[in-house]
């Protein structure tokens, strides 16, 4: 058994590969994370063979993996970082290693499930949506605020519209007829109109209809305001550590 562990800005997660099979997806928090619960909720897992972490979230994050494997298995980690190619995808980055290795994951998890342009969007403190070609091509992305980030910036840094935004109620629709409302509806349709315009840009760039694979919960606040046919897969960055595990001997 492999362990796979994907570390984003808020929450550990984690699953185990057997063979080519990756199990059921677990996840805790990691802001207030103790190294005893972590330990905790690991060491009923079987030892692993082998760990395989992609990490976004930080050193101290990173830290409670080290150790946590360290005491339930003596097993070292093995941290992967985005590289010039792997699994048939080609990084985009002309420093490759820049590129958040949670985007690389996904990237390499959507070419392998796909086969054929794709755009892969993640969205959580931030989205970020990175398009691939058929071929295993990277050919880029964008990163803007997730939905909470958008709405709480707003509502930070502009003293009038978060005072007016007090008392209100959140519609489905593109226009609100009061200011939480307006704020909530504008920050999600803004989002879906993007990955709407990223799949069209894709879709001219390689004359071909693009998959569209949404990963990260917080696309469930919008996901139904994308005009277009998409697939919402949870465990994304772990599919692209299961490919690259079993691509290096896993």
């Amino acid at each position: 058994m492999i362990l796979l562990i994907d570390i984003g800005n808020t929450r550990v997660k984690w699953a185990a590969l057997n063979g080519r099979e990756v199990g059921a997806q677990a996840a805790l928090a990691h802001e207030s994370l103790g190294q005893d619960e972590l330990i905790n909720a690991l060491q009923s897992l079987p030892r692993p063979e082998r760990i395989l972490v992609g990490n976004v979230g930080g050193a101290r994050a990173g830290e409670l993996v080290r150790v946590a494997a360290a005491q339930i298995w003596s097993v070292q980690p093995e941290f992967v970082e985005s590289a010039v190619s792997a699994c048939g995808v080609r990084n985009a980055y002309t420093e490759p290693a820049k590129l958040g290795v949670d985007r690389w994951l996904a990237v390499i998890a959507a070419h392998g499930l796909e086969r054929r342009a794709a755009c892969v969007v993640s969205v959580g403190t931030a989205m970020t949506i990175d398009a691939v070609d058929r071929t295993g091509q990277h050919l880029g992305g964008v990163i803007v605020p997730g939905p909470d980030l958008m709405v709480s910036s707003l509502l930070r840094n502009t003293s009038e519209i978060a005072r007016r935004a007090e008392r209100g109620s959140i519609g489905e629709g593109v226009f609100a007829d009061n200011t939480l409302g307006a704020i909530h509806q504008g920050s999600v349709h803004a989002l879906a109109a993007l990955v709407e315009r990223a799949v069209a840009s894709l879709h001219s760039r390689t004359s071909e209809s693009p998959a569209l694979l949404l990963t990260g919960g917080a696309s469930q606040q919008f996901e139904g305001l994308i005009g277009l046919p998409r697939k919402f897969i949870p465990d994304l960055v772990l599919q692209g550590l299961a490919r690259l595990a079993n691509e290096h001997g896993g």
